[in-house]
């Protein structure tokens, strides 16, 4: 018997998962996710389990949503317009809707984290995520003329240059830009001068979206703004752990403890800080930002210290 080819389509009564209706509606789960979270899009039934299901009316909207915003519809002003409105706008018939059309741009992603921070940004559709570049070097690239390519990587080496570069010809990219954490003398110049986006983490949603937007020179660093979390531990609380005895032959509880202390009074002192025209208030900004950052990570590290001491006091 000959394998059916033909494209599923789902019976008026039927209950799909979000996976499959993200697939018949020709969407990725992650849009599918954010369109339900901040606009509502469908009103999707769930099992006791919590599980959301979607009806072939529900399938049907998301095809037509879909379609609207690649013709430039913003899903804001649409995502709560009925079954018959929506047709409407596809058949060219005028509506009267609020907010100003905005374009979409396609999107294939180098690293997970990048593509997570990416899925509450509208505008953008992502096309395709792969975990890094060796997985997105053994797929035969299906995408034609992608708007953007985003690449996160850790570590920036030359020999990531080359790669980068190939694959944004691959895939025909508009516009390239990289995330990096750590990099080598040179590395970012060389992307820079080969028209490359170059960002160093940590970037928020924003970030990015404003990255992928610029058109400025790309030779030019991007102005990023960083958005620290909020403080774990008190300075009575760090003071605490600082002076505890230590259950492990070392006192990485008191240094760790000590680093956050020192970082926290640097993010403030920076917040603080006089400054007599816009570029002191620049660097005191970016100061601020970096400061608190590296409070976060070492906040991060202090907890699974803290959390090591404590197994270690527990009686066995």
């Amino acid at each position: 018997m000959p394998i059916n080819t033909d494209p599923i389509e789902p019976t008026p009564n039927a209950s799909l998962r979000s996976g499959t209706a993200a697939r018949l509606a020709g969407l990725p789960v992650a849009t599918l996710r954010v369109w339900e979270r901040r606009y509502d899009v469908v009103s999707a039934s769930k099992t006791p389990t919590g599980q959301r299901l979607y009806s072939s009316h529900d399938v049907s909207r998301l095809k037509l949503l879909r379609q609207l915003t690649h013709n430039g519809h913003a899903i804001g002003t649409i995502a709560n317009l009925d079954l018959a409105a929506l047709h409407s706008l596809v058949d060219g018939v005028s509506i009267a809707i609020s907010g100003a059309p905005v374009a979409i741009r396609s999107v294939v992603v180098v690293g997970r984290s990048a593509a997570h921070k990416l899925e509450s940004v509208m505008g953008y559709e992502l096309r395709t995520v792969y975990e890094d570049l060796d997985q997105a070097e053994l797929h035969e690239s299906v995408e034609d003329n992608v708007d953007v390519l985003l690449v996160r990587l850790a570590s920036l080496q030359p020999a990531a240059v080359e790669r980068v570069l190939a694959l944004a010809k691959s895939l025909n990219a508009g516009t390239t830009a990289v995330l990096y954490s750590f990099t080598a003398d040179g590395t970012v110049e060389t992307l820079r001068n080969a028209g490359v986006k170059v960002c160093r983490e940590p970037a928020t949603a924003r970030d990015l979206s404003q990255l992928m937007k610029s058109e400025s020179d790309t030779a030019s660093p991007v102005n990023m703004e960083w958005q620290a979390a909020p403080r774990r531990f008190s300075d009575e609380k760090l003071t605490e752990f600082a002076e505890r005895p230590s259950t492990i032959a070392c006192e990485c509880l008191r240094h760790v403890a000590e680093i956050v202390l020192q970082l926290a009074g640097f993010e403030r002192y920076s917040v603080d800080c006089a400054s007599s025209n816009a570029a002191d208030a620049a660097l005191h900004k970016h100061l601020t930002a970096v400061a608190g950052a590296a409070r976060a990570s070492f906040e991060q590290a202090l907890q699974r210290v803290v959390a090591h001491e404590t197994r270690a006091r527990t009686p066995i």
